[in-house]
């Protein structure tokens, strides 16, 4: 009887693992944790070369937390900012391959100017110890590499 038990829930939990829902959990699991900015890339639409602005940026700490809450730590300011974050996913077909593409989407409460203040993009990378997005604005695109703490 225990061993149908076992069996039982070792083939529900490898069927779920395949899931959309299963994959989602991982990458969140993944993304739980503090972050450090390592590089930070900006590069123009009309730029040949990007800008290594990184030192923007430097020593500055994201964490995520398991109830969707998180914080940026801006060493600059010495200013601890609260804030929420998203996970997005969508299929994305392409050459015939059914793939995810996953996001994040991070919005943070700037209490000194009293304004929002976001972190998103695209996933490039994310395992137990670096997380790689990119995100658009109007005028060109960010790379960022983070290094988990």
């Amino acid at each position: 009887m225990k061993q149908l038990l076992l069996l039982t829930t070792l083939f529900v939990i490898s069927l779920s693992a395949c899931t959309k829902e299963g994959r989602i959990l991982r990458k969140e699991d993944k993304l739980i944790g503090s972050w450090v900015f390592e590089k930070v890339f900006y590069k123009r639409h009309s730029a040949l070369f990007r800008d290594n602005i990184t030192n923007d940026y430097q020593d500055d700490i994201v964490e995520f937390f398991a109830d969707y809450g998180a914080t940026y730590y801006d060493y600059s300011l010495n200013s601890v900012f609260d804030g929420t974050w998203t996970l997005f996913v969508e299929n994305n077909i392409y050459d015939g391959e059914n793939d995810l593409d996953f996001s994040v989407d991070a919005v943070f409460y700037d209490f000194v100017n009293n304004e929002d203040f976001f972190l998103f993009g695209g996933i490039d990378r994310l395992n137990r110890n670096k997380l790689h997005f990119e995100s658009e604005d109007r005028s060109g695109k960010y790379t960022f590499k983070l290094r988990r703490l």
